[in-house]
Order: C-alpha cells, then structure tokens, then sequence
C-alpha cells in the first residue's frame, strides 16, 4: 500500500496518465480608471473636502448667531430710547374711554384716548407710538424723533381710503 492515491487512481484508469496545463481563462482587457495624479496640491482627499465644509458651515454659523446678537442688541437699545421719550412727555389721560382705532402692521389696533385726544389725533397734533404690545400718545415733536433712529413704531395713522380712490377710480358715465 505504499501507492499514492495518484498512482492508484491511474491503476483503476479514473485518472488520465498525463495531466495536461489547462490554458487560463483571457479576461477582457478592462479599461483602468484614470487615477487623479497627485500635484501641488490640485485636487484634495476627501477627509479635507469634508473639514473644509464643515469649518465652512460653522463659520457661517457663527456669522449668523453674532448678526443676530447685534440685531437685538440693537433692539434694545432702541426701544429704550423710546421708553426714555414716552415716560417723559407721554399724554396719558386715565380717563380716557374711547377708542381711536388704526391700521398698524396688517392688523386694526386701538388706543384708549378721550374725545379732545381724538380730536387732536385727527389733526396731526398728537401721535401714537408702539412698544412692547403697548400703543402710546406722544406730541407729534417726540413723534418726528422716534421716525427718525425707529420708523416701524410709528403706525400710520391716515388711513388708507385716498389711496383705495386712486388705484380704482369709479368712472363718471357709472349709473346706479
């Protein structure tokens, strides 16, 4: 039994005598992608592409928060001025039952005032001021000052019925 399994095999003729090299398969020829040569800094990997962004993102973010801050402090700032002028010249009458109502930012607002305030209102010698969800009477002197550093305070007052006749006149020959 000192046989090879080889030899055994070629006995029982399971085996051919003579293995012959099998020829290897030809793969296609696949065109290679063209890899990105590497110059002075060219083209970048893409870890550097990402940390690029992302310092990118966060700078723009940074930028954004500091706006904002400046913004309100802005804010502030203003609105104390205006607090400076209402609590010294403010025309506030706490007997004051009737309202005088306006078209303030899309919306009908009012403001308590008295028959005489309504009436100086209307003439131009009294004006209302907004702060903090409040509406408040000051001359129209004060009212001049806040325009001039805070202009979206000041509601306009005229109303909108000239402006309404302009864009859509009624035509003469029109028989109701």
């Amino acid at each position: 039994m000192s046989n090879s399994l080889k030899d055994q095999l070629l006995a029982l003729g399971l085996a051919p005598k003579k293995a012959k090299p099998q020829p290897k398969k030809q793969q296609k020829a696949r065109p290679k992608a063209p890899r990105p040569k590497k110059d002075s800094g060219a083209e970048i990997s893409l870890d550097q592409a990402y940390r690029i962004r992302n310092k990118e993102e966060r700078l723009q973010k940074e930028k954004a928060v500091e706006l904002k801050r400046e913004q309100e402090r802005q804010r502030r700032e203003t609105n104390k001025k205006i607090k400076t002028l209402i609590q010294e010249t403010a025309v506030r009458d706490p007997a004051a039952e009737n309202k005088r109502s306006f078209l303030y930012k899309g919306r009908i607002r009012s403001v308590l005032a008295t028959p005489e305030q309504i009436n100086e209102i209307t003439a131009g010698a009294i004006g209302v001021v907004y702060l903090s969800g409040n509406y408040h009477l000051l001359p129209t002197d004060k009212i001049e000052e806040i325009r001039q550093f805070a202009p979206d305070h000041i509601p306009d007052l005229s109303g909108a019925e000239h402006a309404e006749e302009e864009e859509n006149p009624v035509p003469d020959d029109l028989i109701w």
